[in-house]
C-alpha cells in the first residue's frame, strides 16, 4: 500500500528531470523484489521525458533511464542509452561530446566497456575523448583475471583501446597497462609496449611499474634481464641514455645486481652520481637489507666513490648498520681509511675485541698510527691506563705518539690527584 502512495506522490515534485530520476530509483529498487509495480514505475519514468522542454535535459532523463533500467535487468536498457545519443545529435558538438562522456561514466558504472568504448571513440574533443579512454581501459584492467578465453579476449580489448589513445595520453595509458598485463603473464607485450614509448620519463615510469611487479612475483625476475638487454635500444629510442635511470630503479627495488651490470657500462662521471643517489636512497629509507646487498655488490672502484658517504655512517656510529660493516670489512680491497673509520665505528659501540681485530688487518703505519691512537683514546677513557701506555709504545707517528704520551701522563697525574681528594673526603666524613 505504502508503496502504491509513493507512486501517486512523484508527480508532486516540481522538477520533470528529478521526477524521472525517482521513477529511475523507485522502478530498480522495486526490481530487486521482482514487484510488478517496477515495470509501471519505469513506464511512468518515461512519460515524464514529454514534459522535458529543455532538449539537453531530455537527453540527459533518456540516460538515466537506460542506467536504471539496465540495473534492473530490463533489456531495452542499450535502446534507452542510444537513443539519448542519437538525440543528442541535434545539438552543439561540445554538448554531444558532454553527453557521450556522461553516457560513458553511467556504463562504466555498469561495468559495460564494450559500449563505452563505441561512444568514446565519437567524443570530437581530443583531451575529453582520451580522457574517457583512460577511464575505460583503468576499468578493463580491473577486471582481467578470469578464464582462459575471456582473458585473451580482455587482453585483444586492452590493445585495442592502447591502440586507439593518442599521443600523449597513450604513454599513460601504457603505464597503466604494466602491471594487470604482467599478471597475465604478458611479458613480451609488456616490453614491446615499453619499446614504443618515446618520452624518457614515461619510460622511467614504466620500469618502475615492472619492477614493483616483480617485487612481489620474485618467480618471475628473469624478465629483469631482458630488460638489462633493451635497455640500450630503448636509450635509441629515446635518443637519451636512460641505463642511470634504469640503474636507480633496480637498485631501489632491490635489484642490486642488475644494477651494477648496468652501473658498468656506464662512463665513471655518471657512474659515481648514479652509485651515490642509490646509497643515499637506501640510507634515507633505512632500507638495511638492500644496504647490505648493495655492499656486497659493489665492486672496490665503486666503494672509494662513496667513500665520504661511508664515513659519515661509521661517525654516527649506530648498530643498526653494522651488517652493512661486516660485509664492508670482508670485501677484497677496502681502503685502509676506511679501515680506520671501521676501527673508531666498533669503539664507539665498545667492541674493543672486533676493533682490535680491524686495526691487525691495518698495514700502512699511518693509517695504523690512526686507528692505535684511536684505541688508546678509548682505553684512557674506560680507565685502562697502563693497557693505553703500551699502545701508545706501538704507535709509529711520532707526532700521535707525542700527543697520546702527553695525555696519558696528564690523565695518570688526575688520577693521583683525585686518589687524594678522595681520602681527604672519607678522613673528614669519618
Amino acid at each position: 500500500m505504502v508503496i502504491d502512495e509513493i507512486l501517486e506522490l512523484v508527480p508532486s515534485i516540481p522538477d520533470p528531470f528529478v521526477r524521472v530520476l525517482t521513477y529511475g530509483r523507485i522502478g530498480v529498487y522495486l526490481s530487486k523484489i521482482k514487484d510488478p509495480r517496477a515495470g509501471k514505475a519505469f513506464r511512468k519514468a518515461f512519460e515524464e521525458l514529454s514534459k522535458i522542454e529543455d532538449p539537453y535535459i531530455l537527453v540527459r532523463a533518456l540516460l538515466a533511464i537506460g542506467y536504471s533500467t539496465s540495473l534492473a535487468g530490463l533489456k531495452s536498457a542499450k535502446k534507452a542509452f542510444r537513443e539519448a545519443i542519437s538525440s543528442a545529435q541535434l545539438l552543439p558538438e561540445e554538448i554531444q561530446d558532454i553527453v557521450k562522456a556522461e553516457a560513458i561514466d553511467y556504463l562504466l558504472s555498469l561495468k559495460d566497456t564494450d559500449e563505452a568504448v563505441f561512444y568514446a571513440v565519437e567524443i570530437k574533443n581530443k583531451k575529453l575523448r582520451n580522457k574517457k579512454l583512460l577511464e575505460i581501459l583503468e576499468k578493463v584492467l580491473e577486471n582481467l583475471e578470469g578464464e582462459k578465453l575471456n582473458k585473451i579476449y580482455k587482453r585483444r580489448k586492452v590493445l585495442l583501446i592502447l591502440e586507439t589513445i593518442e599521443e600523449p595520453y597513450r604513454e599513460e595509458a601504457i603505464v597503466k597497462s604494466i602491471k594487470p598485463l604482467l599478471s597475465l603473464g604478458e611479458y613480451k607485450l609488456v616490453l614491446e609496449l615499453i619499446n614504443s614509448i618515446g618520452s624518457k620519463l614515461w619510460i622511467a615510469q614504466a620500469l618502475n611499474e615492472v619492477l614493483e611487479f616483480l617485487k612481489n612475483n620474485e618467480e618471475n625476475s628473469e624478465i629483469v634481464k631482458i630488460l638489462i638487454e633493451e635497455s640500450e635500444e630503448l636509450a635509441k629510442k629515446v635518443g637519451e641514455d636512460i641505463r642511470e635511470d634504469i640503474a636507480y630503479i633496480f637498485a631501489i627495488h632491490g635489484f642490486i645486481q642488475q644494477s651494477i651490470e648496468v652501473l658498468k657500462t656506464i662512463p665513471p662521471t655518471t657512474q659515481r652520481i648514479i652509485v651515490r643517489e642509490i646509497l643515499t636512497s637506501l640510507l634515507s629509507k633505512e632500507d638495511l637489507d638492500k644496504l647490505k646487498i648493495l655492499m656486497e655488490s659493489l665492486p672496490p672502484d665503486m666503494v672509494l666513490m662513496v667513500k665520504d658517504i661511508i664515513f659519515r655512517i661509521l661517525e654516527r656510529g649506530s648498530p643498526k648498520m653494522e651488517p652493512m660493516i661486516q660485509v664492508l670489512l670482508e670485501k677484497e680491497g677496502i681502503s685502509e681509511d676506511i679501515l680506520v673509520g671501521i676501527t673508531k665505528y666498533y669503539l664507539e659501540l665498545n667492541n674493543l675485541q672486533q676493533a682490535v681485530r680491524v686495526i691487525k688487518r691495518i698495514n700502512s703505519e699511518r693509517h695504523r698510527s690512526v686507528a692505535l691512537g684511536f684505541l688508546a683514546h678509548y682505553l684512557i677513557r674506560i680507565g685502562r691506563v697502563g693497557d693505553a701506555i703500551d699502545v701508545v709504545l706501538n704507535i709509529k707517528d711520532r707526532g700521535i705518539a707525542s700527543k697520546l704520551a702527553s695525555e696519558l701522563l696528564v690523565k695518570v697525574v688526575e688520577g693521583k690527584v683525585n686518589e687524594k681528594i678522595n681520602t681527604k673526603k672519607e678522613a673528614i666524613a669519618r
